[in-house]
């Protein structure tokens, strides 16, 4: 267990009755899935299955998954072992330790440029006309394949999305991308803080309707899930490179 891990057996499971929770399995690599839970027994949740959810229906029984769901801010990642039962329902035996996502699927790193960006209502239609929206200049705090932290000059409400123009030096990642607020809170007198998520093509997807898709640039869907993956591998090979180089110099002066 690392430093970052806690007992699941400490959650409030009751919680997340009537919402749906991210699902990830071997069976379908790369793709995001959604279940229903309709109740919480111990650290077993149930899922809702049947004609609300044939993706359900067709996972192979007794194999390991993961599921990722928001808990009192931070989203956790916690595997468990789908045992699949009669009238179309799975239940998802929790293992015992939860990790904050954050600190376990994607890895992070500190990084400080500038970054431009725009908002728009999550719930209204982005034209190509970019240009009618307001943008500004923020600074990037840190950075991973999955999302980033930015210094705002106010809390950003999760009810907007951002276009986002982030070109890090050392990565290759799409000029333009669309992201969602996860959190944002005063960090100091001056300034906020707002952790956003990047949306994959995948995400966007079952967020937008075609029609909203093709009234958007094509270049907010260029990003997938394997081009999160594989960054994030880039991302941590980049930091142990630069650990590793700056301990030999220290072992060096020493």
């Amino acid at each position: 267990m690392s430093k970052y891990d806690f007992q699941v057996g400490s959650l409030d499971l009751s919680q997340l009755v009537g919402f749906h929770v991210r699902l990830f399995t071997k069976q379908f690599p790369g793709r995001e899935l959604y279940a229903r839970i309709v109740a919480a027994v111990g650290q077993k949740l149930v899922a809702e299955g049947g004609q609300r959810n044939d993706v359900i229906d067709n996972l192979v029984n007794n194999q390991t998954v993961v599921l990722q769901f928001p808990y009192r801010g931070e989203t956790i990642s916690v595997k468990a072992r789908l045992q699949k039962s009669g009238g179309g329902q799975c239940a998802f035996d929790l293992d015992e330790k939860a990790t904050p996502l954050s600190q376990r699927r994607f890895h992070r790193v500190s990084l400080t440029f500038k970054v431009n960006m725009a908002s728009f209502a999550a719930a209204g239609v982005l034209t190509r006309k970019l240009d009618r929206l307001r943008w500004m200049e923020t600074n990037l705090v840190n950075f991973s394949a999955g999302g980033a932290l930015l210094s705002v000059p106010t809390i950003l409400p999760d009810t907007v999305r951002l276009l986002v123009n982030i070109q890090p030096e050392n990565f290759r990642f799409p000029t333009l991308i669309m992201a969602g607020v996860r959190h944002s809170y005063q960090y100091d007198d001056i300034n906020c803080r707002a952790g956003i998520e990047f949306v994959t093509k995948e995400n966007a997807q079952r967020m937008l309707s075609p029609y909203q898709m093709a009234e958007m640039p094509p270049v907010l869907f260029s990003y997938t899930a394997n081009n999160r993956e594989t960054l994030n591998h880039s991302i941590y090979e980049w930091d142990r490179l630069l650990s590793s180089t700056a301990n030999t110099g220290a072992n060096n002066e020493n």
